[in-house]
């Protein structure tokens, strides 16, 4: 029998009492890392659900493998100060007009999003891989992807799977989701997507600077799943000589 958990740790509620903003060191490193902020819609066999209404046990679309398990959730609550403006502890805000959808998303810094590098003007860089994981954090300044924060502290949930996984979020967004820390397989075998070093990462951001297809960070059908459907599609055929109801025809012969 497969066990799915469902963790729900907190962080940082001890740093904002009263809702006021502690401008220290540990609170600003709070804010660099991955997750998804609360509102973002991700991807599911029952349609787009908010990531916080996602349970462990749930089905999301992933761009390799189907349908998969949601292993783990982690929930936590992040800050960041007032007078933080560095690109590194800032959140990305991709704008509605941006991608397949009309509203505006919000990216952790440390989030990883997949770059079809297929789609790059003028070819693809030369890369082991047709799609690299870069985080969010470099992407700010391309396709008039700004950095900021929606809010002083806000909530953010991690998404954890059997095996590393590319999952779609609203607009066509891939973003990378890690393997659980609890008996993981890590990257699947027919996988392909990686996680890039700093000198491809500069070159590769240049050339997303530069790209005029939106393809390169959304994908157009990703961002419109259709559920899984839980009937047929075709109607069962109906018993001889029994008429299929609503359909034109003949009338059942008279006994």
């Amino acid at each position: 029998m497969r066990h799915v958990l469902n963790v729900q740790s907190v962080l940082s509620y001890s740093d904002v009492p009263d809702g006021q903003i502690q401008d220290s060191p540990a609170t600003a490193l709070n804010s660099r890392r991955g997750g998804f902020v609360h509102g973002t819609k991700i991807a599911t066999d029952r349609g787009w659900k908010a990531v916080e209404d996602l349970l462990a046990g749930d089905l999301v679309r992933t761009m390799d493998n189907g349908f998969q398990q949601v292993c783990r959730i982690s929930t936590d609550c992040i800050s960041v100060p007032a007078n933080e403006n560095r690109t590194e502890n800032l959140l990305v805000r991709v704008p509605s007009n941006t991608l397949y959808s009309g509203r505006s998303v919000w990216l952790m810094p440390e989030q990883g999003m997949v770059i079809d590098n297929t789609k790059l003007i003028n070819g693809p860089i030369t890369l082991p891989i047709s799609m690299p994981v870069v985080p969010a954090r470099v992407l700010s300044g391309t396709f008039r992807l700004t950095s900021g924060t929606p809010a002083s502290y806000f909530d953010v949930c991690s998404l954890f799977f059997e095996q590393d996984e590319v999952i779609y979020i609203e607009g066509g967004l891939r973003a990378f989701c890690s393997a659980g820390r609890f008996g993981s397989s890590g990257r699947p075998q027919n996988a392909s997507y990686k996680i890039v070093d700093a000198e491809q990462t500069d070159e590769l951001v240049d050339r997303v600077a530069h790209s005029r297809d939106i393809a390169v960070l959304a994908n157009s059908l990703g961002a419109l799943p259709a559920p899984i459907q839980q009937n047929p599609i075709f109607p069962v055929r109906p018993v001889k000589a029994v008429r299929r109801a609503g359909r034109p025809g003949r009338p059942a012969p008279l006994i």
